[in-house]
This record gives C-alpha cells, structure tokens and sequence, in this order.
C-alpha cells in the first residue's frame, strides 16, 4: 500500500521506486524463468547502430507462469491500482537483454496522448548505475508545461536514431545537440539499482539510458494503462499500440482474477472504435 507522499511523489515527479521489493530467492526465479524464454526466442534485435546485439521479446511474462504472477503480485498490481485507479488495463509486457543506449524520449509522443495515462514497470536482474545503463528521468517532465518546453530532447532522439541506423555513413555531427550541451549531461534523476527494487514511471516522463553496452543488461518490463473510458482513450490507444486489444491467449485464458481482469474487455472495446 503506497503511503500519501509516495502517491503525491509519483503525481508530482512522474516516478516511484520500491527498494528491495522482491527477495533475492524471488528474484532468482525470475531471472531463471527469463533466462528460459530468451534460450528459447530469438526476439527482435536491433541489427544496427549503438545498439547492435541487444534483443527484446515481446509478450515476455505472458509466456512463462511465473512471470505472469508478477503482473498479479500485490507489490506491482496493488501499486498499479492506486496509481491508475480501478479497471487498469495490460497493456504488454517485454523482455530485454544486451546492449542498449538511448537518448532522451518519452514513450507517447504527441499532444493528444498526453490525455491518456500509461505506466510502465521495470525490474532490473542485475544491479545498475549511471555508468553501466541504469534508467535516467527527468523529474516531473510527464506534465505540462515542462513537457513541452522539452520537445527538443524528442526531435534530438528521432534524429539521432535515423543517424545511428543510417547505411550513408553519417555521423552524430549532423544533429544539433539539446540545450547546447552533450545529451548524457542533461539534469536528470538515475535509476542506480539492485535485483529486487522495482520502478514505476509515467510514460510521458522524458527518460533515456547510456553506458549500457554490458552484454549481460537485463530487464522484464510490464505495461499498464488507465481504464479507458472514452472513445478518444480507445483512439490514442489504437495509435500507438494497436496490439493492447489483442493479449495474449495465456492471459485471455487465465483463471486467475486479476489477470483476467485487465484483459478481459479488450478486444469488445477495441472493436467499438
């Protein structure tokens, strides 16, 4: 249960993390569940750029049952439920392993899904800092309207991204640097963690990573979103993550309460709009 100023911190900052909410022998187990679906699926890799070798699976805790009790587990859906109020939806889930580095982003960009709260949650199954790929934010930027004074870090991030995977031989010094100082020196709040602490961040919240070139960087990350009550919400779902209105069989299947719960009328509301 989240105390007043932890909700007041997340509203105000964009972010939360619980230390040490998963025991090191919990961890372990889902480290070793993880460690399964990724001997088993390829994934997506990237193939070019900074972050050549990195590897994502989609629909990660949807494939192995215990992952999928994270999605239940009172530590993440009881803070999920305070933080977006009841009848939250999944919203996916994926697994990354490898080399990363990104520049500052948010996940929805554009005007409009700012009307529509999404959260997503991370656990780290190796212990990360500054230096080698801990999660960067910056405080409060998931609000207007410092949001929008920051859309220069979200034009530097597309142009930095078609550079990085280019075939021409372009170089970063074709995009004007943010601000006027090198991105990894933008003020920022890091995510140093260890196994077992979990974040929470809005995905409007402006974040990035650097230094994450370890082989062995490792997350499982899952995504929730408000109860969407308009056909607006549908829309600005639909826009960017079409996918939401078709979970995955595992979870439309399941029998336990809450992962039906967040699943169940999705695909009715999907088809509406």
């Amino acid at each position: 249960m989240l105390t007043k100023g932890q909700l007041i911190h997340f509203e105000t900052f964009g972010f939360l993390v619980l230390r040490q909410a998963f025991s090191a022998a919990e961890m372990k187990a889902f480290t070793d569940a993880a460690e399964e679906i990724w001997a088993v699926e390829k994934g997506e890799s990237t193939g070019r750029g900074e972050n050549r070798g990195s590897t994502s699976v989609g629909e990660f805790v949807e494939r192995q049952t215990k992952l999928t009790s994270l999605a239940e587990d009172d530590r993440i859906y009881g803070v999920i439920e305070q933080l977006l109020g009841p009848g939250f939806i999944w919203a996916g889930s994926e697994g990354q392993r490898g080399r990363i580095s990104t520049t500052w982003h948010n996940d929805h960009p554009g005007e409009t899904q700012k009307k529509y709260t999404r959260i997503k949650v991370i656990l780290y199954l190796e212990p990360t800092t500054k230096e080698t790929g801990a999660l960067r934010v910056i405080s409060g930027s998931h609000r207007s309207p410092y949001h929008d004074s920051l859309e220069l870090l979200q034009e530097y991030h597309m142009q930095h991204n078609e550079v990085s995977n280019s075939r021409e031989g372009k170089t970063k010094g074709h995009i004007t640097l943010p601000f006027g100082v090198e991105s990894p020196d933008i003020p920022c709040y890091t995510f140093e963690s260890n196994p077992g602490d979990v974040i929470f961040f809005h995905q409007n919240l402006y974040h990035a990573v650097y230094g994450g070139l370890g082989e062995r960087r490792r997350y499982i990350a899952m995504k929730f979103g408000a109860k969407p009550t308009t056909d607006e919400h549908v829309r600005l779902i639909k826009d960017r993550t079409e996918y939401v209105f078709h979970p995955h069989e595992a979870f439309l299947n399941s029998s336990r309460p809450r992962i039906r719960s967040m699943v169940e009328n999705l695909e009715t509301i999907g088809a509406k709009v």
